[in-house]
């Protein structure tokens, strides 16, 4: 199964994923919020502290608003996470396996430790790669999920930036321009603290 799914998730369109899940589980199944923006129309939104409505939401003790956000995230976060998650169950399976034949792994088969052990000791030899892959899955969907932003209606950053770019709006292309190095900054800044914490022989 994760062989195929793999292979497929890959070549799977992200918008018609999309469109598959909201053709399921809102028209069909009835049990997901409308893919009609972040909150429902018919509520008010939090006062903005954040811009996040889930947070501000929480912060200003509205449960409904905050139930009503969460809602209408779960089916566009599960479009990425099913078109995105193969990429990483390949490298994940290719990186365990290589070290899994590796020689210390038969040294410790050899020394007698239990097999719970080496295998533990597989999955940690086998995050370096795993993490830089999700670092860059981060900064790659900041400004890559326009087709699933447009889908179900979320004013995202992508939306953002492509209409700026349509619109020939310099200021707002900087401003995404910036905001985006400082995430993806932040975001190879715990990498690299990441690395070192599962790999005390990698100093940052």
């Amino acid at each position: 199964f994760s062989r195929c799914y793999g292979l497929a998730a890959g070549a799977i369109p992200d918008f018609w994923v999309g469109l598959l899940l909201i053709f399921f589980f809102f028209y069909m199944a009835d049990i997901a919020a409308a893919p009609f923006g972040r909150i429902d129309a018919l509520l008010s939104a939090p006062p903005t502290i954040t811009g996040f409505y889930t947070i501000d939401s929480l912060l200003a003790g509205d449960l409904v608003a905050f139930k009503s956000s969460i809602a209408r995230l779960i089916l566009p976060v599960l479009t990425l996470t099913i078109v995105n998650a193969g990429m990483l169950m390949k490298m994940t399976k290719t990186t365990f396996s290589d070290i899994y034949r590796s020689e210390f792994i038969r040294h410790q088969r050899a020394s007698g430790l239990p097999e719970r052990v080496i295998i533990k000791s597989a999955l940690r030899n086998s995050l370096p790669p795993i993490i830089t892959t999700v670092g860059f899955l981060f900064g790659f969907l900041l400004g890559a999920a326009v087709l699933v932003e447009t889908i179900f209606a979320w004013g995202g950053l992508g939306q953002y930036a492509v209409q700026a770019v349509v619109n020939s709006d310099y200021p707002a292309m900087q401003g995404f321009v910036l905001v985006a190095a400082a995430f993806i900054l932040i975001v190879y800044l715990i990498v690299d603290v990441l690395y070192e914490l599962v790999d005390p022989r990698i100093k940052v």
